[in-house]
């Protein structure tokens, strides 16, 4: 049973408990980060189940890159997409989402998909997104931008709480192929991939 304090997180019907790493690695839990889990919560017993999976998915896997700020969002979209058929990248700022994109495509990977956040401060204060939103600092537009002078044909779209703002539209006047917003839930946005994937 592991004690101790946590966060617990709910996005849609999905959620995510965050366990201080000294307490998990002293528990009897040796699950790696992201792995599917089902939890049972007795009193105070936490029980928790790892969920086998099943390769249901046939064909090629596709190598997605994540250009996301939040390790939470990171974690959800890796969730939502099955890891039979994807093979998931993730970065955490733009700097990052370029070079991991030419280390990729280096390597013979070269990313089918890239989602594309358009806040990669690291923050949530204001002043900090405003500065991104005006092209301060590397935000996703910018990004975005980057990846494509590297790779002309990069497959790029938008998954972004700032979808219906300016912010969005320029997104897709720089090159990405649509900007979804954050508002269509993970399980639509997955069924969404899919579909530009197939």
């Amino acid at each position: 049973m592991l004690k101790g304090k946590g966060k617990f997180n709910v996005y849609g019907s999905k959620a995510i408990i965050s366990i201080p790493s000294a307490i998990w690695r002293d528990s009897q839990y040796p699950f790696k980060k992201g792995e599917k889990v089902m939890i049972n919560i007795a009193e105070e017993k936490l029980i928790i189940k790892k969920i086998e999976k099943h390769n249901s998915f046939a064909g090629e896997e596709k190598v997605v890159l994540v250009v996301d700020d939040e390790p939470e969002i990171q974690e959800l979209i890796k969730t939502y997409l099955p890891s039979a058929r994807f093979e998931v990248y993730s970065a955490y700022s733009g700097k990052e989402g370029i070079e991991k994109y030419e280390d990729l495509m280096e390597r013979g990977k070269k990313p089918d998909l890239v989602i594309m956040d358009l806040n990669l401060s690291g923050s949530k204060k204001i002043e900090d997104i405003v500065k991104q939103m005006n092209g301060e600092e590397m935000d996703g537009v910018k990004t975005t931008q980057k990846i494509i002078n590297i790779d002309p044909d990069a497959n790029i779209i938008g998954f972004t709480a700032f979808a219906d703002l300016e912010w969005g539209q320029k997104l897709k006047e720089i090159g990405a192929k649509e900007v979804l917003s954050r508002s269509v839930g993970f399980e639509e946005f997955a069924k969404k991939v899919e579909e530009i994937l197939t």
